[in-house]
């Protein structure tokens, strides 16, 4: 593993429309612990999430699997919502000091009745998806993708997450309390046809030692917030099964 990911400095990287909150001071602190537990995983399980405090949405569903090869160790994320139908399927590998993003793929049913879908490939321009070491520096994980709906011709859209530690913290999750650690998040999405439209975001992540993500937030627009939070883990069977008996209820 000789790649890795490295912090940027906040100065040159981040877009944030207002200052964050700086950590407690101290020597690095590793936190691979805290990301999804690769050595459970090569199996595959679904995480399933629920909205926090709008109950009209539907759960979100990642169905995360790891693969321990002799080049290296791999993880794939797909991404479901309700309909069980893919919709993101994202491939990281374990680099020296963290999981750095490969490949990212987007799904989009077609405009048509043929029930297919268009796939997207996305380019990663930066890929640091979880760093194993942080300290209380400005230092800022960069996370970019750029990519051509199918659906927009001429049109290109970039996303950029800007990722910093904040703090640890104690979280109650699946009927245990958990040590944890808490990443703010600063998003901007650029829409670029015709002229750029911009748009931006700001959040919280929450990571789990031996679990992975186990809740985020992001606010949308004033007053208005988006959150889910860890609800359950199975294997996929399970998933597939209550997706038939839902279909069958509704039939």
């Amino acid at each position: 593993m000789k790649r890795s990911i490295f912090p940027i400095l906040a100065a040159a990287a981040v877009f944030a429309v207002a200052p964050l909150p700086s950590c407690q001071s101290g020597s690095p602190k590793d936190i691979r612990d805290y990301y999804l537990p690769l050595k459970q995983l090569e199996d595959g399980l679904v995480y399933e999430y629920r909205p926090v405090a709008i109950d009209s949405l539907t759960p979100i569903y990642w169905f995360y699997r790891s693969y321990l090869r002799e080049d290296g160790i791999y993880l794939t994320g797909t991404y479901y919502e309700h309909d069980l139908i893919p919709r993101q399927i994202v491939r990281e590998e374990l680099v020296s000091n963290g999981m750095l993003v490969e490949d990212v793929f987007l799904y989009e049913a077609r405009a048509d009745s043929s029930g297919l879908q268009d796939r997207t490939e996305v380019d990663v321009l930066q890929g640091a998806a979880f760093p194993f070491e942080v300290t209380d520096s400005n230092g800022v994980f960069l996370y970019q993708l750029q990519w051509s709906p199918p659906q927009d011709s001429g049109a290109v859209i970039t996303l950029t997450k800007n990722r910093r530690y904040l703090k640890d913290t104690v979280v109650a999750v699946l009927g245990e309390n958990l040590d944890a650690v808490v990443f703010s998040v600063q998003e901007l999405l650029e829409y670029d046809q015709n002229g750029v439209f911009e748009q931006q975001y700001a959040g919280r992540e929450v990571y789990a030692k031996g679990l992975g993500l186990v809740y985020y937030d992001k606010q949308i627009g004033p007053g208005m917030e988006l959150s889910y939070a860890l609800h359950r883990r199975y294997p996929m069977e399970v998933l597939e099964e209550q997706f038939e008996q839902k279909i069958n209820h509704e039939h």
